[in-house]
């Protein structure tokens, strides 16, 4: 029995029956890619107005907007988006998987359903690094290329980082410490901010069933990304350069509180909260709808 939806909208319980009797695991991976797909694009401009916040001089988000229109058009706002959306296809289709494969596994052990919701969720957060860490990575560089940069797009970026000393290294670890130290609790907050919010009905008077999702989704968005953040800016830096600069977590992270002190390790938190919410009120709706035919 699939556990991943207990109810319509949540993300605990058994899947609605379906006349093409498609394996639960199967639905999962395929409602979980289009749902990650759709709030990536929808939201895309705002995770290239947060990226640039962190790695650009410049922090204010509306002379941000006119550089980027002033140096690429509206084709800059988008700048990595094609990587994203096949990437965000896989993390989101493996994240939904996962997290229902370990609630089956963990409701059986945990000494509550809630134990059992955080574990699952945490455990989805930590396999989705390994596919986040080079999708962001090409992402990162490509958000924060500058004029004569090589690797003018997803391919081309790969071909450059491969093409060095430690390629393989480059694309798939660095970033990757911070990135679990985010995914991890960040999906905890995600899935069970969720849950708890669907299992309540606050939103069923306002929204009604259909579209209490995006609420829901909106909410755990932002839930799980206002306390990870820092670690978000410090894995920017660390993934933005092409090249394999060796720069320690804990040596970025030192830097820019003596630069820019504590503020520093919030740059672009306001794009960030709006991308969010977008996100993962489209990604929530998504999958809602189609786990739902």
């Amino acid at each position: 029995m699939n556990v991943a939806l207990r109810r319509r909208g949540t993300p605990t319980g058994p899947l609605p029956h379906s006349a093409f009797a498609l394996s639960p695991t199967f639905v999962n991976l395929g409602a979980g890619a289009l749902a990650g797909s759709s709030g990536v694009f929808v939201s895309f401009p705002f995770d290239t107005l947060k990226t640039l916040s962190q790695v650009r001089s410049s922090k204010n988000l509306p002379s941000l907007i006119r550089e980027v229109f002033d140096e690429e058009g509206i084709k800059g706002f988008y700048q990595g988006v094609k990587g994203m959306v096949v990437g965000q296809a896989f993390i989101k289709s493996v994240a939904f998987a996962s997290n229902d494969w370990a609630l089956q596994h963990t409701s059986q052990l945990a000494t509550s359903n809630f134990v059992s919701l955080v574990c699952a969720a945490m455990f989805a957060g930590f396999v989705t690094s390994f596919l986040v860490t080079p999708i962001e990575r090409v992402k990162i560089i490509l958000q924060a290329k500058k004029p004569g940069d090589k690797g003018t797009d997803e391919v081309g970026v790969i071909k450059n980082m491969l093409s060095q000393p430690d390629g393989m290294k480059n694309l798939f670890t660095v970033g990757l410490l911070p990135t679990i130290s985010r995914e991890v609790p960040s999906y905890a907050l995600y899935f069970v901010t969720y849950r708890l919010l669907m299992d309540s009905n606050v939103f069923l008077p306002i929204t009604g069933p259909t579209f209490a999702p995006l609420l829901a989704g909106a909410m755990a968005g932002i839930a799980c990304w206002v306390p990870v953040y820092p670690i978000d800016v410090v894995k920017t830096t660390m993934q933005e350069s092409s090249t394999n600069q060796k720069k320690s977590a804990f040596f970025i992270l030192q830097t820019i509180l003596k630069e820019e002190g504590v503020s520093g390790l919030f740059d672009g938190l306001t794009p960030k909260v709006v991308r969010a919410a977008i996100n993962h009120a489209v990604t929530f709706f998504v999958y809602n709808y189609l786990t739902g035919l």
